[in-house]
């Protein structure tokens, strides 16, 4: 089985054959796919798209959006109690974006006590932005969650792991020239690591150019078994337990639900 933690197939890209593409998921043995708003109308579809074809969602505001999508902080309140949402995300800070820095730290720390309060683990972006996202986590307490898309070094992964956070990585470890990434893969533990396409973007090596889905996560999870020098029946094994672990500990899950 393997969990794909960190997808958009409630983007507009997956509008023509949305079914398809959950049934290709399936039949690779992606048993569990959460997808992730970023604004107030993906936080919609997400719960949408989760419902009609049983995969969980998570709600949040990407901080390119905070200047224009303010009133998501509240829709995301309206949606919360629907049984499908199981953290809140993606939420951060990008640096490259044009909007104000002292915006997006308000609007992540805003989201970060949102998610204590539920009880929720939340999904982290973060660009060109770690040592302010760092305080941020810290300042705001115990909180629980993954670092998606990690792009960063050796360090700054331990300095992660030291929150507690799990780490989740896409296909671009498989680019040829991430090699200093695929360091960083080895480095961490199976234990704190989660899978995650982060489709349509950022397709496997060897499908560059194509739309990222969530059938591509065993060629991820092959990258890192490669990696790590294991099987990758360890890695979906490991990846799988971790992520039920933090998304759906107080569920009841049907491990075979697509």
């Amino acid at each position: 089985m393997f969990f794909d933690t960190h997808s958009h197939l409630n983007f507009p890209q997956f509008e023509t054959d949305l079914p398809s593409v959950v049934e290709r998921a399936k039949q690779n043995k992606v048993s569990d796919i959460l997808v992730v708003g970023t604004d107030a109308e993906s936080n919609r579809q997400a719960v949408l798209v989760a419902s009609e074809h049983h995969l969980w969602a998570a709600l949040g505001l990407h901080p390119s959006e905070i200047e224009t999508d303010i009133p998501a902080l509240p829709g995301i309140k309206e949606l919360l109690p629907d049984d499908r949402i199981v953290a809140v995300g993606e939420i951060g800070l990008d640096y490259t974006c044009p909007v104000d820095r002292s915006r997006q730290i308000t609007a992540f720390r805003n989201f970060l006590e949102i998610a204590k309060g539920l009880g929720l683990p939340t999904i982290v972006h973060s660009r060109d932005a770690a040592e302010d996202t760092l305080g941020a986590l810290q300042q705001a307490g115990p909180v629980k969650g993954v670092w998606h898309c990690f792009s960063g070094d050796v360090k700054l992964a331990e300095k992660v792991l030291v929150l507690g956070f799990f780490i989740s990585f896409t296909a671009n470890i498989t680019y040829r020239k991430n090699e200093a990434l695929r360091q960083v893969v080895r480095a961490i533990p199976l234990e704190r690591l989660l899978l995650e396409t982060d489709c349509p973007f950022m397709p496997p090596e060897g499908k560059r150019g194509e739309r990222n889905e969530p059938a591509y996560l065993p060629l991820l999870a092959k990258a890192i078994a490669d990696i790590k020098e294991t099987d990758i029946e360890e890695v979906a094994e490991k990846t799988y337990n971790n992520s039920c672990a933090l998304f759906l500990k107080t569920k009841t899950h049907e491990r075979t639900t697509l």
